[in-house]
């Protein structure tokens, strides 16, 4: 695929979640940068970087990139189905039938180890007085860490936590830790 059709093919997908129109984009870069990371968590680039390492997959599922941006904003915001869907001027039943959370643990059969886990940083407003446990060198500002364990060999997110204080990743891992994520024999846990 061209990646820069696909960008095209993004912007025009993503121009009315954003409430802007797709000829502005060259126009007003700055406030596409600012739209699209605040929405879907990641830049324009990265997002048509992706679509290209998923666009088979999601395709055969007869998915299209307005049910990818839909995914984005899912992992972004973490939102209910009814807000979600509410955004998107969607129906619940609707968003619920391309978004599926639940089939997570579908074809995990690796043992050890299981998933792998990353810790994702998000801004949040400044508090007072000053937490320094909510200092993100990253940001250079407040911010809050999440936690998302994905699945070995499914890539699909099996554990999401977080909302905690900024502790080192893998002091974080420690200090939350993850439950188990199975009853089943597939694993007791993440490794």
């Amino acid at each position: 695929m061209d990646w820069n059709k696909q960008l095209t093919l993004m912007v025009s997908r993503a121009a009315p979640l954003l409430n802007l129109s797709g000829d502005s984009f060259y126009r007003k870069k700055l406030v596409w940068k600012q739209r699209f990371v605040a929405k879907f968590g990641l830049s324009i680039q990265s997002a048509v970087d992706l679509w290209l390492i998923v666009a088979e997959p999601v395709l055969a599922d007869k998915l299209t990139k307005v049910h990818f941006l839909w995914c984005l904003n899912f992992l972004k915001e973490y939102n209910t189905e009814l807000s979600s869907s509410s955004t998107f001027k969607t129906s619940p039943t609707n968003w619920r039938d391309k978004i599926h959370f639940e089939d997570r643990f579908e074809g995990w059969n690796s043992m050890v180890p299981s998933c792998y886990v990353d810790g994702i940083d998000v801004l949040i407003q400044e508090t007072r007085p000053f937490n320094k446990g909510l200092f993100s060198h990253k940001f250079k500002h407040a911010g809050l860490r999440y936690q998302v364990a994905s699945a070995i060999g499914v890539s699909k997110f099996v554990h999401v936590s977080g909302g905690t204080n900024l502790l080192p990743k893998l002091r974080q891992g420690e200090k939350v830790g993850l439950p188990l994520l199975l009853s089943r024999s597939i694993t007791e846990t993440c490794h």
